[in-house]
Formats: structure tokens, C-alpha cells, sequence
């Protein structure tokens, strides 16, 4: 996060020395550009919706990310820089931002792009109506939650456009990461006779879909996401890529097929490819602020119980599945919060806090045939399922997960691997057991990973419910000091997937995801990052070698 410091009285102003002008990272001579500025990209699922305030899943953010741009964006140095806004100001008790926009942003229609559009999509978030699982990242915001919860209007909301280019937004408290929150998708600006024009079908189509960004969506099927250059963005002359083809791959060894073949240029590696591409100049590894779990349905009786719980979160050999399975740089998950994210003292989370789970067959077994005496249970159930992924590596990872659980707990679990779309909604539902699933942060605060386990967190899917866990969250989010609320956090972590004393193991932690790619060379500036939407296109181009 960017650091700031006032001065009694003064309001600081933050600004790009050169806010009109664009990041030009590309050589100034043009000559080395490709003709063709077409790019071909691979994802391994679909996108579920163009609706910025309804939107929940990775891949939907990484497109959404590139044809819309809110008051910040995430820049080429992994820090907050200039979006919408030009500037912005915050009161000396850092409670009350005033952003300021450029006058010549304009939606993909020619219309302008206004403050009161910013106005609108938030609370569109919040309307309790809306039910958006993102609503809660808005609570810092004055009367935000009160709102949410049908207490107040929306006039009491504090986001107010005084004028079409000025926003100001009135926090509750000050809050450390506010600025990081306002690169997130659902931040992102809304036409209101736009989305109302089109109701319960905005955001359904690319023609029923409106676009602020580097990028529009100019179609979308099943199979690929096709975008062209936004004619009408502010920066347009800051990009360079025309058309950008995203192929919807769940099979990444057809990826690499593609890729092999010149018919992509960017593609996912499985673990089968990363020996064969880790010392070319193609290969790209990308440290996520990601990790994947297994959730437990604590509405299920079975599930109820902490010492089954322990006893799954023990009998799993992560090490296999980060070394041996995933590759690439992925590594053995110990608790929650993965090491790209930062703690205090210039230090990681991760580094501070140190691991909670480490596996043990012998105690899990113990722990299991405890848990089903206390349950009445001779043998463990049949008939559960796991909702797992669809495609590679996840795929082989459910796999492995549940031969270990057959072989280490005799517990034999069935696997659905439905698409990605159905797999969200299953677990979104709780038509589930036990579901794999991933959770990347937002922005650089651990805090981004604690709340979805909050009793009262509309992504808290597996309906975990602990009053102490409750109280620290809502502790650390209150305080502005980063030490006291790590402390709150190293607690909360503790409670949540502990094995042992008080710990929970309300979920299983498997992996801490880095993710690999191939490249070519002639693609340059495609920026990646580890907190939010995996990747920027606004600066990527291609150079005059792929003609060659």
C-alpha cells in the first residue's frame, strides 16, 4: 500500500506528476511493432457475467479488469496508480477522500464517464437487493453496512458526487487499505440508464454490457471472449494491442498443443510441460497472493464434528500435491495466508505467523475413529461428495486428495467435476460436502483473506460460525495500527485452521499457488499481478519478430 503522511491541517494531495499523460513502457520507436497487434490468450474457463457489481470468480475479473478501469488502477510496479481519477485527497484525520476524474473519460458509447456513476455502482453493491457478495469490502464506507442491512437510505451512504468529475467518499474510521480496495472490479463505475435499460440482462452479453476500459467486449461464447481496442478510452493512445483473443482452454495440454502450434501466444503450463519449458526465455512464473483449500459443509452433520475435521486436515500429504502435482513454484499450504502477502516490519505474514498444519497420518487416524464414536458411526459415511475442478492440474489434485483419504482415513469420497459456471454455483448454494476452491486477495492485506470467514460474510459458503474468530475480525478491522491488527489476525488464523488447543480446521489448507506460463518472446509488457485480476493488457504489444 502506498505510504502517506499529513501535516496538521493540510490536506495531501496525491497526484501523477504527468496525470494526463500515459505509461509509455515500450520503446518510443514504433518501428519494432508487429503490424499485426493482435493477441492470443489462453484461460482455463469461462467468464459468468460483464457485470462488475455481480461478479465473484478469477477469470471473470481478469477479463472485466481490461475493459473497464475504476478510480485506481493496479499498475506495472504492483502498487495503486491513477485510474479514473487523476488525484485525490485525504482529510488530515483520513476519513473523508476526494477524488477528482478526468474530464475526458468517456464510456464506450462517447458518453462521459461521471462521479455520479461512481456513486451509482457502489451503492448498487450495497443495495440489499443486489445481494453482491462483494458488499462487505464497501463497509469502511460511512453507513455502508447499515444500508446493506435495510437500517438506513442510501442518502446516508457516504459517497456523494458534488459534480460530475468530483467524488467524495466518507469512511467511518480511518482504514489502512481504502485506497488498495478501490482497484478492485467491484469498484468499478455503472451508466444507471444503461443498467436499467437492460435490468436483470446487463451484463448477460457483450451488447447489453458498457465499457470505461483499455478494452471492450466485442463477443462472447462459451469457447472464446473476443476484445478490440476501446476507441473511446481516455489513454487510448497509451495502447497499443487492437484485438485480444481469450480461448477458453480447460485442458491445459491442449493449451500447450495451441501454443506449440502458433495458434496462441500466452498459455497456461501444467505440470506435465514445466520441465520441458523452465529454462527457455518462453517460461514466465508468476507468484499469486492465492491459495486452494478444501471446504467443509458445517451444516453437514459429519462435518459438525472439529475432530473429523482435524483428522482430514492431518491425513493430507500437501507436499505430493505442491511438488509432485502442481509444480511450477506452488508450495505446501500450512495455514491461510499465503507468503506474497505482507505482515508488519517489512516482513511477510506468513514469516511472522509461522505454520498451524503439518501432516500426520497416525493422529488423524486416531482423531477420525474418535470423531465417529462421538458421532454413533461404525464406519465413515459413503456417500460423500467433493465438488472439484474440471480441468488440469486441480483435476489431478482432487484425484490425489481423495486416493489419500481412502488410503490413510478409509474415507471413500466421490468426486463431481462439473464446469466452472455450475462448480461457483454449487458452492455459492451449499449443494455441496467437501468443494475445492481458491481464494485470491483483492489487494496486499491479509485482512482480505479473513473476512470471508466471518459468521455473517456472504462468501462465507461453508457457513463456519465462531463468536471469538467473529470478534477478532471485527477487532482487527477497527484498529489502524498494522501491529496490533496482526496480532488479531495471527489469533484469527490460529482459531480458524488450527489442529491443535482451540484451533478449528474449519477448512482444509492444501496449496499456496504460484501459476506458470508460456510466453512468446515477441509478447512484451503483459503485466502480471499477485493481489486482484491476474494481468493488465493496457501496455501489452507485439513486436515486428512474430512476423518473421
Amino acid at each position: 500500500m502506498k505510504s502517506w503522511q499529513t501535516m496538521l491541517g493540510i490536506v495531501v494531495t496525491f497526484s501523477l506528476v504527468l496525470s494526463g499523460c500515459s505509461f509509455q513502457p515500450r520503446d518510443s520507436q514504433n518501428s519494432g511493432l508487429s503490424d499485426n497487434q493482435v493477441l492470443r490468450i489462453a484461460e482455463e474457463g469461462g467468464i459468468t457475467t460483464l457485470d462488475t457489481v455481480k461478479a465473484s470468480d478469477a477469470i471473470t475479473f481478469n477479463v472485466l479488469n481490461n475493459v473497464n478501469e475504476g478510480l485506481m488502477r493496479m499498475g506495472p510496479e504492483k502498487e495503486p496508480e491513477n485510474g479514473i481519477a487523476y488525484e485525490y485527497e485525504i482529510s488530515p484525520d483520513k476519513t473523508k477522500y476526494t477524488f477528482k476524474l478526468r474530464e475526458e473519460a468517456e464510456w464506450s458509447d462517447g458518453k462521459p464517464v461521471t462521479a455520479h456513476d461512481f456513486e451509482y455502482a457502489w451503492k448498487r453493491v450495497l443495495d440489499p437487493k443486489t445481494d453482491s457478495e462483494y458488499a462487505y469490502v464497501f463497509f469502511p464506507i460511512k453507513n455502508a453496512q447499515e444500508y446493506n442491512n435495510g437500517k438506513v437510505d442510501e442518502s446516508a451512504v457516504g459517497v456523494k458526487a458534488v459534480d460530475d468529475h468530483t467524488l467524495v467518499v466518507e469512511l467511518e474510521k480511518p482504514t489502512l487499505n481504502f485506497i488498495q480496495r478501490t482497484t478492485m472490479i467491484a469498484f468499478m463505475p455503472q451508466r444507471k440508464d444503461f443498467v436499467e435499460k437492460y435490468g436483470g440482462q446487463y451484463g448477460s452479453s457483450a451488447d447489453k454490457s458498457l465499457y470505461n476500459g483499455p478494452f471492450k467486449v466485442v463477443s462472447r461464447t462459451p469457447e472464446k471472449v473476443l476484445l478490440a481496442k476501446n476507441d473511446h478510452y481516455w489513454d487510448k493512445n497509451g495502447v497499443t494491442l487492437e484485438t485480444v483473443e481469450i480461448r477458453v482452454v480447460k485442458d491445459l495440454t491442449t493449451g500447450i498443443n495451441l501454443y506449440n502450434s502458433g495458434n496462441i501466444d500466452v498459455a497456461t503450463l501444467n505440470q506435465a510441460f514445466v520441465d520441458a519449458f523452465k529454462n527457455t526465455e518462453e517460461y514466465v512464473e508468476v507468484e499469486r497472493a492465492r491459495n486452494y483449500y478444501i471446504l467443509f459443509n458445517h451444516q453437514n452433520s459429519f462435518f459438525k464434528n472439529e475432530k473429523i475435521r482435524k483428522a482430514i486436515t492431518l491425513a493430507i500429504d500437501r507436499n505430493t500435491i505442491a511438488n509432485d502435482i502442481m509444480k511450477g513454484g506452488s508450495k505446501p499450504a500450512g495455514a491461510l495466508i499465503p507468503p506474497s502477502i505482507s505482515g508488519v516490519a517489512g516482513k511477510s505474514f506468513r514469516e511472522l505467523a509461522g505454520n498451524y498444519v503439518e501432516t500426520d497420518v497416525t493422529r488423524a487416524r486416531q482423531l477420525f475413529n474418535e470423531g465417529l464414536k462421538e458421532l454413533g458411526l461404525s464406519a465413515p459415511p459413503s456417500d460423500i461428495v467433493m465438488v472439484s475442478y474440471d480441468s488440469t492440474p486441480l483435476r489431478d489434485v482432487a484425484i490425489n486428495v481423495k486416493e489419500q483419504l481412502r488410503k490413510n482415513l478409509n474415507l471413500k469420497i466421490k468426486l463431481d467435476s462439473p464446469t466452472w459456471k455450475l462448480h461457483v454455483n454449487k458452492v455459492k448454494n451449499g449443494d455441496f460436502d467437501m468443494a475445492m476452491l481458491g481464494w485470491v486477495a483483492d489487494y496486499n492485506d491479509p485482512l482480505n483473506f479473513f473476512e470471508i470467514w466471518h459468521s455473517r460474510n456472504e462468501m462465507n459458503f461453508s457457513h463456519f460460525s465462531n463468536a471469538n474468530y467473529d470478534k477478532l475480525i471485527v477487532q482487527a478491522g477497527d484498529t489502524s495500527d498494522p501491529k496490533m491488527q496482526f496480532q488479531d489476525l495471527k489469533q484469527a488464523e490460529s482459531l480458524l485452521v488450527g489442529v491443535d488447543g482451540k484451533g478449528q480446521a474449519a477448512f482444509v489448507p492444501l496449496i499456496y499457488h504460484s501459476k506458470v506460463f508460456v510466453q512468446k518472446s515477441y509478447v512484451k509488457d503483459l503485466y502480471r499481478h499477485p493481489f486482484g485480476p491476474e494481468y493488465t493488457l493496457k501496455w501489452a504489444y507485439i513486436t515486428k519478430e512474430k512476423d518473421k
